[in-house]
């Protein structure tokens, strides 16, 4: 079976950034998929301490709740990420999460990346945000997590933002509609 990991980048467990994510997950399921979520605001993952050790030994020096999650995500075959918008980007949750991801890459010589990321082809990026016109004035921060995404091997994208989000009526936001749309067609392909 494939298998979806499913990370909120929220420090709140059942806010928009959530409902997006279950209704990923509906999606998924449907799909064939195995689905697990992972709650940052619920764990305690420092910040990439620049050590380089990684670069060595393959791993992490920073032993906390990360350690268990890069096994978690080497053995996923889609990855989605579902984050606020706090002050124009990213929170620093999913910030300190991506950065410390930073263990499963290494450059090659020729300037190239070796991703360690197992079989995870197919990602999306699903941002919500309380302005009401920020699917225009945050489209920087989507992309950013986008490239991100391809740095780490992911060949297919799908990825929204959804203004003024709240949890209640996140599901009828046709933002949210065109985004679960695109979520149907990278299921599919």
């Amino acid at each position: 079976m494939k298998r979806m990991l499913l990370v909120n980048g929220s420090p709140r467990s059942d806010g928009s950034s959530a409902e997006l994510l279950n209704m990923v997950s509906e999606k998924a399921a449907a799909a064939g998929y195995e689905c697990e979520r992972i709650d940052l605001g619920k764990l305690n993952i420092s910040h990439c301490k620049g050590c380089l050790s990684c670069k060595e030994t393959g791993e992490c020096a920073v032993k906390d709740d990360m350690s268990p999650l890069y096994k978690k995500f080497q053995d996923a075959d889609a990855f989605t990420v579902s984050v606020p918008v706090y002050f124009g980007n990213e929170t620093g949750l999913l910030k300190n999460f991506i950065d410390r991801l930073y263990a499963l890459m290494k450059m090659n010589a020729d300037g190239s990346w070796n991703v360690r990321f197992g079989n995870v082809k197919k990602g999306v990026v699903a941002l919500n945000c309380g302005a009401p016109d920020g699917n225009m004035i945050y489209h920087g921060a989507m992309t950013h997590l986008v490239i991100i995404m391809r740095m780490f091997g992911m060949t297919d994208v799908a990825s929204g933002i959804v203004p003024a989000a709240s949890s209640a009526p996140v599901r009828e936001s046709q933002f949210t509609k065109d985004l679960m749309g695109s979520i149907d067609f990278l299921l599919s392909s």
